[in-house]
């Protein structure tokens, strides 16, 4: 039995109230007694057109480089509406384009939707509009939510555009990110989830490296005593990136050690990776991405061990650690990475207010702390 419901957003509702109350629609919908659903999918439909964000290379696609700016808004914009309406809901963001060829890697076409549904991935789909020509007039599961129509003519993701022009560069096959992705959190599925849109749509060979931190960077860590160990952390990750790419790998078995091979790199002076971790993503479009969890045990990680990386991407909170990978990468003679940097998912998009795992780390450590006088 479907365990998800998906809120499909075949057009973005215009104004950001309109989207604000699909997704609250949608959230109550699955958490009422009646379905009890605990996760959702939101599938954002990419308000523009192949070739109109500037792809290089004359095929039909989306700049992934001139394009990142506006669709990572897009994305935090509707990961911070899902914030306190029911945190026992757990939401992943999917991008979804009209054109086939434009398609690909992270980015996924309306006719997945249609096969995920015939066999069962979501319990209820939910919509702002009729959805029968792309389901079929015999879906069942399909409810139209009821919006009332706003008078703000302005569209919000307009706004959230970078005019600012980029040096001319190919788009990257190759993208990284790194961090502790402890209790994943929509600050991090928006970070991993724009690290692979960077990867691409024609990629020949599409890559996607994680590194994931290890024992040596928890050491300062508040309330590290609470950070899951490193195989949980890296399963739920692998299961996000499944999820968002649409691999139709049983998530349960996804991350399993057979599904891996294991490198020990001990030739270094560095401790930079100590173990990798091989997968690999497979997308119903495009090409399969060779997923790569690095185990790191510095703050650069693989960034300064391969030099066929090209593109980084990091928070806003951490965007000093781009540079600082940068200045190593020079001093050894090799090209700079180009550095994306995502905003902060939560609160106001200030430091203070941002989704923390420090801060779910810290809950815990005060429940432990009342069981403890508890039992005294």
């Amino acid at each position: 039995m479907a365990t998800r419901n998906l809120l499909f957003l075949r057009s973005l509702p215009t104004s950001s109230n309109e989207l604000q109350v699909a997704i609250t629609q949608a959230i109550l919908f699955s958490s009422s007694s009646i379905t009890s659903i605990k996760h959702l999918d939101i599938a954002v439909t990419l308000p523009f057109a192949s070739g109109e964000s500037g792809s290089s290379n004359g095929t039909s696609a989306i700049s992934r480089r001139r394009s990142f700016a506006q669709v990572s808004a897009i994305a935090n914009r509707v990961y911070s509406l899902t914030e306190g309406i029911n945190e026992e809901i757990d939401v992943n963001v999917i991008f979804l384009h009209e054109d086939y060829n434009a398609c690909g890697g992270v980015i996924r076409h309306w006719s997945d939707l249609r096969r995920a549904s015939e066999v069962g991935r979501w319990a209820n789909i939910l919509s702002i509009e009729d959805v029968d020509d792309l389901f079929g007039p015999n879906c069942k599961n399909a409810v139209v939510l009821q919006l009332e129509p706003d008078n703000v003519h302005e569209r919000w993701w307009e706004a959230s555009s970078n005019g600012g022009e980029l040096p001319s560069r190919e788009e990257h096959s190759i993208s990284c990110v790194g961090g502790t992705f402890d209790y994943l959190h929509a600050g991090h599925k928006l970070l991993l989830t724009m690290t692979v849109y960077m990867i691409h749509s024609h990629a020949t060979s599409p890559r996607l490296i994680v590194g994931l931190t290890g024992a040596e960077l928890l050491k300062n860590k508040k309330h590290r005593q609470y950070v899951t160990s490193w195989e949980t952390r890296r399963d739920a990750t692998v299961a996000f990136l499944r999820t968002i790419v649409g691999d139709s790998t049983d998530t349960a078995d996804s991350s399993k050690a057979s599904d891996m091979e294991m490198d020990v790199d001990t030739s270094s002076d560095l401790p930079t990776s100590s173990r990798i971790d091989r997968l690999q993503l497979s997308s119903p479009v495009g090409r399969p991405i060779a997923l790569e969890m690095h185990e790191i045990q510095d703050p650069f990680g693989p960034t300064i061990t391969m030099e066929e990386v090209t593109c980084l991407v990091v928070s806003e909170e951490s965007k000093g650690g781009g540079q600082a990978v940068n200045d190593k990468r020079r001093e050894k003679g090799w090209p700079e990475l180009e550095v994306f940097t995502v905003g902060l998912v939560g609160g106001d998009g200030s430091v203070e207010g941002k989704l923390s795992s420090t801060e779910m780390r810290r809950r815990r450590a005060e429940r432990g702390n009342i069981l403890k006088d508890f039992v005294a």
